[in-house]
């Protein structure tokens, strides 16, 4: 209110088209207060530094006066159109800023009028010594509000809803002025955003990002905070979280999320424009981290601890019963899956005459044998004994020649050092969802029973 005051009385005393207050913000300069005739100025627009008078007058902490004004008006920087400016005054502040002033009615200023208007900056650089003490007393009022509320989530409950993590996201938001803040988690080889506020939230939520050659998995590369400063370079070599993507990020704080000794994950806040982050938020974001860490490790473990439920000991195959819900969610979905049954014939003889640690063991090549022909995201079970059955999207069936090749290589090999071993004796046959039926009970069927009619040894 009292700079709105002073501002105006400039614009009083020298009759003046425009007065107008900017403070520096980075790279530009944001207007504080200001008074004018002229339609085309934008209090909101942001002045560049570079290439504006304003600007040379911040830079160089010099006033700049310019009579017979005869500049092109847009190095002003404040004005949408040409408005006929006759005259102009720029005097620094150490804060720093600038004010400018400058007229439609007369062609120069007079030695009085300058010397008033420096009085006046001395005056005005007071008054914003003075405001600029109490924000940053609210500023660090805030920064402690926040920490509160922050810390305050260990306080409760925070229960299993991933939501929370977007709502500690958006007070580390609010602390460092940031446009954008994202959680992560390093996921068999990739990192999936887990959480995120600001802008692009939605996009991001869910996504699943490189684990190398980012910024942001640098966090993780080296387990520790990853503090860039505005337009660092590094920005401009790496991109943040994807490949090619769109976004230009000025600045970038990173947070590792750890137990104990394992970083598995970041937290990260990015500037997106003219806002610089503020480092004074650092406390604050550290803090986050820590709670974000203790959250997502206890949903991690959760997660960790359902999936084994679903998984038999031996291989870690899925479960049967999990794999034909998996089974008959495709089939509600109407999507066509292919499924492969795979039996290895005589398995009870090899139990009792090379010991269950060595069948145990050719069982778990098995199933990795499985997985790497059908793929990772493939589901695969173990039904009893030696038969596994997998599951894949599309209704091609699958390569029986190359899965055969591969478990038959795997078994013999296990078993050809003993002697006494019976021959290894494989099933291996196919079915389609639904070209080869509706029930799914009928789809395994027929895989198993074409696979007995092409039985190999």
């Amino acid at each position: 209110m009292i700079l709105d005051s002073f501002v105006q009385l400039i614009f009083n005393v020298y009759e003046a088209f425009t007065v107008a207050l900017f403070v520096r913000d980075g790279k530009v300069l944001s207007c504080s207060s200001a008074v004018t005739f002229a339609k085309s100025f934008d209090k909101s627009k942001a002045v560049p530094l570079e290439g504006t008078l304003p600007g040379w007058a911040v830079k160089h902490k010099e006033p700049l006066i310019i009579g017979n004004f005869d500049k092109d008006e847009e190095t002003l920087g404040y004005y949408g159109k040409k408005e006929e400016i006759k005259s102009f005054m720029a005097y620094p502040l150490e804060i720093p800023g600038v004010i400018v002033v400058d007229s439609k009615k007369k062609w120069t200023f007079t030695d009085k009028e300058k010397k008033i208007l420096a009085h006046f900056v001395t005056v005005l650089a007071k008054e914003l010594e003075r405001e600029k003490r109490i924000r940053d007393m609210e500023e660090e009022h805030e920064r402690l509000s926040l920490t509160r509320r922050v810390i305050g989530f260990l306080r409760e409950p925070l229960g299993d809803d991933v939501s929370v993590v977007d709502e500690i996201l958006k007070e580390g938001l609010a602390a460092s002025g940031a446009d954008s803040a994202f959680a992560g988690i390093a996921r068999k080889g990739q990192l999936r955003i887990v959480g995120a506020a600001g802008t692009g939230a939605a996009e991001l939520k869910g996504a699943r990002c490189p684990a190398q050659g980012t910024i942001a998995s640098t966090v993780i590369d080296g387990g520790t905070e990853f503090l860039l400063p505005y337009e660092s370079g590094y920005l401009r070599e790496k991109p943040l979280l994807f490949q090619n993507e769109a976004i230009r990020v000025r600045q970038y704080f990173g947070f590792p999320l750890k137990t104990e000794d394992t970083c598995f994950g970041f937290a990260g806040f990015a500037s997106l424009s003219a806002r610089q982050l503020r480092e004074g938020s650092i406390s604050v974001l550290r803090d986050a981290a820590v709670v974000l860490s203790l959250h997502l490790a206890r949903l991690n473990m959760r997660e960790e601890m359902e999936a084994q439920r679903d998984r038999e000991p031996v291989t870690g195959a899925l479960r049967f019963k999990s794999f034909f819900d998996g089974l008959a969610e495709l089939a509600h979905k109407k999507r066509e899956f292919s499924v492969v049954s795979i039996k290895l014939l005589n398995f009870d003889r090899y139990n009792r005459s090379l010991g269950m640690d060595f069948t145990d063991d050719v069982l778990r090549k098995m199933h990795q044998s499985i997985e790497y022909c059908v793929g990772s995201n493939a589901m695969i079970t173990r039904s009893e004994g030696g038969h596994f059955f997998a599951a894949v999207d599309g209704s091609d069936v699958m390569e029986g020649e190359n899965i055969l090749n591969i478990l038959r290589f795997t078994i013999v090999k296990n078993i050809s050092t003993h002697t006494t071993s019976p021959k290894a004796v494989i099933e291996l046959g196919t079915a389609s969802f639904p070209r080869d039926g509706r029930g799914l009970w009928d789809i395994l069927d027929t895989a198993e029973r074409r696979g007995k009619a092409t039985r190999t040894a």
